[in-house]
This record gives structure tokens, sequence and C-alpha cells, in this order.
């Protein structure tokens, strides 16, 4: 008998977020921003979107003896997510992100410090998860934890990333054979697949992985299960910060398939959780179920609400 719904991978980062700039960074120039806040981020983002929906989340990450190791896990105390993975390194594991956001979209400039490796061995055993919520690594370690996860029984859903790969990179196709659920962005599907429509893009990833979710910003999304297509529209809302929405998204979905709903409903969730995790800062609007139902009842949207899922 399995013990968590998620088992959930990935690095942390302490992300200084630079709001209300008055135009885009660049050489020899200072701005001055708006706002300025400090907040988990990378993993920690969908660490925080499943456990507010209600999921048993289990967050295996390595953290150091650095200042940003420090807040990022002060602040997982206050927001209640499972310590159970966490991992103390006796020596500094920066990870830090400065994320200028101006005009609805946003930029980034990143440090990291040490590799980024595999859970030790035993955490598949100590969790039995229902659901591995996998990076997107696929060096031949990653590879081997994702086979025996799902040689435990596991499901695999993963994010994309931006970088230098393709489907014809070493490793990549085999990672995503090994997953039951894709959810990348459009701009990651068409860098991916070398497709020029999100579409066409999904059409190519979905040879390879059962559902495909293309999450298309304020468009919505795009979702291929097993052939057939799925079109979900956002809710119109005012943008105050996209970090953190595709997390956001990521946690909706995979909600809605360990509640029991179908991939249409998973879809809608997501949307709706994404849309949400817009309207504020960071990790800081990743809704709790009652703020998702709330705000699936306010655009009409409510109905998967009112019928029990098993």
């Amino acid at each position: 008998m399995r013990s968590a719904d998620v088992l959930l991978t990935g690095e942390y980062y302490c992300d200084l977020i630079f709001a209300g700039l008055p135009g885009v960074p660049r050489l020899g120039a200072e701005l001055v921003a708006r706002d300025l806040t400090v907040l988990p981020g990378g993993t920690y983002n969908i660490a925080l979107a499943l456990t507010r929906l209600g999921l048993d989340t289990h967050w295996a990450v390595d953290f150091g003896s650095d200042l940003f190791s420090g807040l990022v896990l002060e602040q997982a105390a206050r927001d209640g997510l499972s310590p159970l993975l966490f991992n103390r390194l006796d020596q500094p594991l920066r990870r830090v992100t400065s994320v200028f956001s101006s005009g609805g979209d946003r930029g980034f400039l990143t440090y990291g410090d040490g590799a980024i490796v595999p859970p030790p061995a035993g955490t598949l055993e100590k969790v039995r998860p229902t659901w591995l919520l996998q990076t997107f690594r696929f060096e031949p370690e990653w590879l081997a934890f994702m086979r025996a996860a799902k040689a435990q029984g596991a499901k695999l859903f993963a994010d994309c990333r931006g970088g230098d790969f393709t489907l014809e990179t070493p490793g990549v196709r085999e990672f995503l054979s090994l997953l039951d659920v894709f959810s990348p962005n459009e701009d990651e599907a068409i860098a991916l697949t070398g497709m020029h429509h999100p579409a066409k893009a999904a059409a190519q990833l979905a040879e390879l992985v059962p559902i495909v979710a293309i999450k298309r910003g304020a468009a919505g999304a795009l979702v291929s299960d097993g052939g057939r297509w799925i079109k979900v529209a956002a809710p119109e809302v005012a943008v105050k910060d996209t970090t953190g929405a595709g997390d956001t998204f990521n946690g909706g979905f995979l909600y809605g398939l360990c509640s029991g709903r179908c991939t249409e409903e998973a879809a809608e969730l997501a949307v709706l959780a994404g849309s949400l995790s817009v309207t504020d800062y960071g990790a800081l609007a990743a809704p709790t179920l009652n703020a998702l139902k709330k705000f699936a009842v306010e655009h009409g949207r409510g109905k998967m609400f009112l019928e029990t899922a098993s």
C-alpha cells in the first residue's frame, strides 16, 4: 500500500523578484524596481502547489549550510512542507535566481552550486509514491532512478526546462518514453521538437508520451490524450507576476489525476490553478483547494466540484 501521492524531485532556488521595472535590464543602465519580493523558487513552487491542494507530497531535495538554503528551509516550515526527504549538506549549496518582471513577462539571472543528482538510495521505498514528479534530467543516473520508480509501480509526470537539447540529444527520447504525462510550455515544446506550431509539437511528443499538456499562458492549454485533443481556455485575470504559474498548472493537473478525475477535468483544474497563481508574486498565489473551488465557481467552471471524485 502506497503512503504518498507524489514524490517530487528537483533543486531548490531562492528567488529575488524585481517587479514594476520601467524597462528591460541592459548593460550600462540602472533600473529602479517599484517592488522586491524574496521567495523560495525552483521546485519549491510545485511542492507548495501540491501541498496546498491537499496531496500527500514529499520533496526530495538537497540544502546546504548557506544563507539561501536557510531562508528556503524556514519558509518550508511555515508553509507546512514535509521535511521527510530534505537532505542537509555540511557545505554551502547556493541556488539563487534574480527575476525581473515587467509588462506581464519576465527574465532570469541564475546561479547554482554543485551538480543536481538523484535522491539517495532508499527514497522510493521510504514513501512508495503513486506519482513521481520528475525534473527534466536525462543523464544516465536520472534515467535509472525513473526506471526504478516505474518498476515499483509509480506513474511519472514531468515538466520541461530550457536548454540546448532536442529530441535527438542522447537520453531525451528515453526520458520521454518513461513518462505518463509531459507538461512543457509552448516555447519548450517547439524548441524540443523543432516544430514551429504548438499543435505540431504536441503531435510529435504524443508519439512518445501518452498525455502531453502544452501550457499556453493566457491562451490556456492544449492537451493530447492518446491521440484525442483537448483545448482549455484560460479565464481573464489581472496579471501581477507569472513566476511559478507553470508549477501551479502542474499541481492542478496532478491534483485532478490523483482525485480520480478524467484528463479533461485535470486539464481544466490545471489551467484554473495556473491562472489564479499569476494574480500575486511567485508561489504566494498557489491556491488551496478551497481557493481553487471559489475561483472556479466565480468563472463559471465549478461544475466538476459538485461531483465527488473517487
